[in-house]
This record gives C-alpha cells, structure tokens and sequence, in this order.
C-alpha cells in the first residue's frame, strides 16, 4: 500500500543535490506582509515542514534525502547553509528540536536520526533503526522521550541515548505525527482509521475508529480535546475520555492536520479544496473559498495561526494564503509549485514553507507565531509536538527559586513580591533585591535601582531587613549560600540588598524600596536554601507599576526534579475593582511564558481559554482569589518540564498600568 501523499514526480534522484540561492524580485518585500524575501534550491521536492532551533536555526528535509541547516537573514545575502545531512532516502517529515538543540530527523530509509548542529558541520549522535519507512514527524515529550510512528504499523517511542523505551502496534501503517498532552498522553493516528491514545508508558488508554485513515497529526487544546482529521471526510473532536464530542463533514477526505485559533477555532483543510473555520461547538462559522465560489484544489498543507489571527496555508494551486480571522483573504503569493507542507510563522518576522519545486520559501510576516493552545503544526515553531497547557496528575517537580524584575521606588512604587513556604518544618531561602549588578555585564539593564533597601514582612510585621548587603556581618554567609543554590555572584562590596532567613512555613513578603527616593529597575530573588522538615516554596506573586519594553513585569521561576502543574496568572482589572481597588491598573494585561528566548505559551483573556472552568477551579483549589467573569485578566494552567521559566505581564497595544503576577504550585 502506498501512502496518498507519495509525491507525483520522482525525476528528483536525476538531479545534483547542490542548492543555490534565489532571490525573489517582489519590490518593497521589506515591508509587504508575504512577499518572498528569498528562496532556498534543494535537489528534491520539499514536502517536509521546517523547524527552528533556539539560535534561529532552520531545519528541513528534502526528497535530495537531505536534511537542511539553515542561517536564515532578511536577505539572500545574509543567509547561508550551515550544514546538511545524508540520509538513505527521502526526508519528508518535520524535524523536532529538543531543549538540548538536539535535532531529531525521520527518514523514509526507516531511520530515526539524533543529529548536534556543530555549527558549520552537523555531528550524528545516533540512529535508530525502526521497521519500515517513516512519514511521522517525531515529537518529543516533557521527558526528553521521541515518539515516532513508523510504515510497519507501531509507534516507537525511543530514549533520548537511542535505546528503545517501548512500542505500541496497530494494524495499518502510522504516516500520522504523534501529539503529547500535558500528562505525556500520547495521541496518534494511523490508516487503518483509529486515533490511539496511549500513556507515557506504552499502555492502551482509548481508541476511537473513524471512517477513513487519519495521515495527519492531532491538535490538542487546553481542555484536553482532541481534533483529528480523517479521510471519512470528518474533522472529529474527542474529549480527553475518548468519547466523541462531535463531528464535521467536509467535502472530501482530510489528510491535513488542524491548527487552534486563540478563542478555540479549528481550522482545517480538506481535499474538496477548502479551508473551513469550526467553531468550539463544532458549528461552521466559515469556509475559504465560500460556498458558491470555485474551490482550490485539494488542501494538504496545515494551516497555521499567526499571532494576529491571521490563518496562513499552502495549497495545490501553487501560492500561499493567508486569510483574516473572519475568513476573507489578505494576501496570496505564487511559488513554483504546490505546497503540502505546513508555513512555519517563526519570531524572526519570516514565514517558512516548503514547495514541490524543490525549495524552502521565506515570506515577510508581520506579526510572529501564536503560543495559544495549538497554532501551528505539532503546535510550536520546534515542532516538538506537546501541548503544556493544562493539569498533569502526578508531577514531582517543584519550585525551587523565585524572581521578579520590574520597576521600584517609593510609595506606591515600592516592588513587593509575596511567596509562600509549606509544608512541615523550617524554610531558609536567601532573598536578594538587586539594582546596581543589573547596570553591569553581563546583564546591562538601563535604568536600574541604584541603592535597594530590602524589608521582609511577615504579615504587617517586619521580620528584617538590609541595606548594602557587602556591609553587614552576615556578608559571608550571604555569599556562602548564593554559591550553595547558583545564584550570580554580587559585587562586595556592592549597594545591592540581600539577607538569609529561616522561616515558618506561611506567606511572606519582600519590599523594595529606593533609599533617597530612588526609582529605577530592580530583581527581587527568593531561593530554596534548604531547611528543616519538608518545608518548600509553593508560590510566588509581585505588583508593580507595568511599563513597556524593558519595564514590563517579569517574574522568573525554576522547576526542578520532574514536571510541575502551575497556575500563572496576571491580573490587571479585577485589581481595578472591588475590594482592591488599585488605582491605576492595567486595563488590559496578557501573559506570556519563556522558557529562554523561546515562548512557550501565553493568553489574553481568561475567560476565553478553552479550559476557562479548568482554570477557575484551580485557582479555587489554590486560595487565590476570583478572577472578574468575563473580564480581561491573563491566566493559564500550565505543566512544565524542569527548566528556567519567566512569567511576562505587558500591556496590549503597549498600554501601562499597575498589574500582579502570580505563580502557584497545583499539587
């Protein structure tokens, strides 16, 4: 049997696989939104979806069986190949890039590869050998864990050291890229018509048949649904226990997979030649060409959801899409030929999408990619296939440090960060109130505290405090302990504020205040230092003043020891409202967590989250207070592997106000 995406020409293997360079002449396409800034050559038809690395690497395969580097610029000049990597034969399938930057590549030889970007050459760390080709794009799980299907009808799932973890069978072949809940569910599909979902451990959890073979990949929102295309010509939506939610017909067979607009929208394409737009309830708010109007040929590439709304897709008819959120169309840009692989938005302000005339395309976009439930193909811009958002039963991670940076001064100003130690026994965290370090290398920050005064309150009373922490007779023991939990060394001696203290297991907080009046940015640190009993940090909270750019409210944290369910919020109107009526609060706040330079999710909005019930029942189970019905607060339920994270609270439309950033453990 012969996949349905086997491509029509395979005159390929006759050509040189040297690539060159094309520039596109489309004028002004500095600054149209879809014109091609430039195009890459391969020697084989590139129906393989591209992957970005931290750096701003791109990844692709090609039918040359190659898989690409690239160092993408605004420009051919500016653009060169890194690298490429020989594989026995076709690479169809979308790399993954792991945390590590290990870039994770399946090929129709029937080989996993696990390939280090040495920068001008690529270092092949292993390779596994799986049963028969491989069509699946690999997805990697919160453990570092590679999920790949495979043509001999089993989902393999492999350690991040190439040995074998274990593998699932059905009884037809997996082309179907696998998706990764927040629980490490893993959910795929496969021609013999099922959606499988089994558990991190390789056991059957649910399985529904539907009418036709599933080629494309999942998409899995907030709430735990799961919409899957399929050649029955249904896009069908399943809840988290498997049952059916409901379905939509389509004109034709699906054989592309779905992407989630920010208020729940599915967008899909199917092989009757139309995008459809299908609301949350499984109503069809539109479709793209309209009914009446000519339908483009058939749709294999998957839409993807840029952060403005904008849907973008390729299409059979040689060009590129991209429509409005209400279904009418902003632009179109021809390429050479069809495209049947996913538009990477990326945050470089390009596009990237591959072509059946053999080359990687880059398009001028001005807005970056979405990090809402799931916008894109295997959902973020590293294809690594997993969903974060939403509650993991039994993580055994927890909080280990806790920072916020925002702006401090007097009064009303003065940055107050709250966090709470539980538990049984003592707490001892180091607590820093950082300024003048922040003006220095490596950090550079502009306008910076220049003299912190840090106080810390147990309730209304004050427990301590410090002022130039190098001038104390605690200094050593300050520094003794920095180096014990990996803290930056500070200046000694130094104006920055920092002490240690033994606490009891309750809420805190810490007050930075400019001594002499001074207003500038400062860090406010709380770390895990050890303790007696079973004690640990479980929250952490701060208002500030938001301002823009540098001046928004950051809020950092780290997990450590496993994956960890945390209730972020950043609320700005109810602050507004009784019984807090905090002048001057940011009217309309959004939320955006980075895990480095990377983000990793966000929301705009509470109530419009597809788990909004999940979300208010979480803050409920942790004591925070109700957000407004309705309103526009930020809030998310989020799991996360070990990692450092930052909570960011800005201002929609670079608006300014007071706001609070709060991060909850949910055990």
């Amino acid at each position: 049997m012969v996949s349905f995406m086997t491509p029509r020409v395979t005159s390929w293997r006759a050509l040189a696989w040297a690539a060159a360079f094309v520039a596109a002449t489309v004028a002004g396409r500095a600054q149209t939104d879809g014109a091609i800034r430039w195009s890459y050559t391969t020697g084989g038809l590139v129906l393989s979806s591209a992957a970005v690395g931290a750096d701003g690497t791109l990844y692709f395969g090609s039918q040359d069986r190659r898989l690409y580097a690239i160092r993408p610029g605004a420009t051919p000049g500016t653009t060169s190949l890194k690298w490429s990597f020989l594989t026995g034969d076709w690479v169809d399938a979308a790399p993954a890039v792991a945390t590590d930057g290990t870039v994770y590549a399946a090929s129709w030889d029937g080989k996993l590869y696990a390939l280090r970007d040495d920068q001008s050459r690529v270092t092949k760390l292993w390779e596994y050998t799986l049963g028969a080709y491989a069509f699946s794009s690999p997805a990697i799980g919160a453990s570092g864990t590679i999920y790949v299907g495979s043509g001999d009808s089993n989902l393999y799932a492999i350690n991040p050291d190439g040995t074998l973890k274990w593998t699932y069978p059905v009884s037809d072949y997996i082309d179907s890229s696998p998706a990764i809940g927040p629980d490490e569910r893993i959910y795929f599909g496969s021609w013999d018509g099922s959606l499988t979902a089994v558990s991190a451990d390789g056991v059957l959890v649910w399985r529904v048949v539907t009418g036709g073979g599933i080629l494309g990949s999942p998409a899995i929102a907030a709430d735990g649904t799961v919409y899957i295309g399929s050649r029955d010509g249904k896009l069908h939506a399943i809840a988290a226990d498997g049952t059916t939610r409901w379905e939509f017909q389509t004109g034709d067979a699906i054989e592309s997979s779905p992407a989630l607009g920010s208020d729940g929208t599915v967008y899909i394409g199917s092989m009757d030649g139309r995008l459809y737009a299908i609301a949350p309830d499984g109503t069809e708010r539109w479709r793209f060409p309209a009914t009446g109007q000519t339908a483009l040929q058939p749709l294999q590439s998957p839409p993807a959801v840029r952060a403005d709304g904008m849907i973008v897709f390729g299409s059979s008819n040689n060009a590129i899409y991209a429509l409005r959120p209400d279904g009418t169309q902003a632009w179109r840009t021809v390429v050479g030929d069809w495209i049947d692989a996913s538009p990477l938005i990326a945050g470089d302000g390009a596009i990237y999408v591959g072509s059946y005339d053999r080359k990687l395309y880059a398009l001028n976009s001005t807005s970056g990619p979405a990090a809402t439930d799931w916008p894109q193909f295997q959902r973020d811009p590293a294809r690594t296939s997993r969903q974060p958002l939403g509650v993991a039963a039994g993580g055994t991670g927890r909080l280990s440090n806790l920072s916020v940076r925002s702006l401090a001064g007097q009064g009303a100003e003065t940055l107050i960060v709250g966090f709470v130690a539980s538990g049984n026994g003592n707490k001892r965290v180091l607590v820093r109130g950082v300024g003048p370090t922040l003006g220095q290398a490596p950090f550079n920050v502009a306008g910076v505290l220049a003299d912190p005064v840090l106080r810390l309150y147990d309730g209304g009373v004050l427990r301590t405090e410090n002022d130039d922490w190098s001038t104390g007779a605690g200094a050593s023991g300050i520094s003794a302990t920095a180096a014990q939990v990996g803290a930056f060394p500070l200046p000694n001696p130094s104006k920055d504020a920092a002490l240690v203290a033994d606490l009891e297991a309750k809420g805190y907080t810490a007050h930075v205040t400019g001594n002499a009046g001074g207003v500038g940015v400062a860090l406010v640190e709380a770390y895990d230092a050890g303790g007696t009993g079973a004690a640990r940090l479980r929250n952490v909270s701060a208002r500030s003043r938001v301002g823009t750019g540098g001046d928004i409210l950051i809020a950092g944290f780290v997990v450590v020891e496993g994956r960890q369910t945390l209730l972020i919020r950043g609320p700005g109107p109810t602050l507004g409202a009784a019984p807090f009526n905090v002048p001057g609060a940011l009217a309309d706040p959004q939320l955006r967590i980075f895990r480095a330079s990377t983000v990793v999710a966000e929301n705009d909005d509470w109530s419009k989250a597809s788990n909004a019930s999940q979300i208010a029942a979480v803050a409920a189970q942790v004591g925070a207070f109700a957000l407004q019905a309705g309103g526009r607060d930020p809030a998310m339920v989020v799991t996360l592997p070990p990692g450092a994270y930052t909570a960011q609270i800005s201002g929609v439309g670079a608006t300014t106000g007071v706001a609070l950033v709060e991060v909850y453990e949910v055990r």
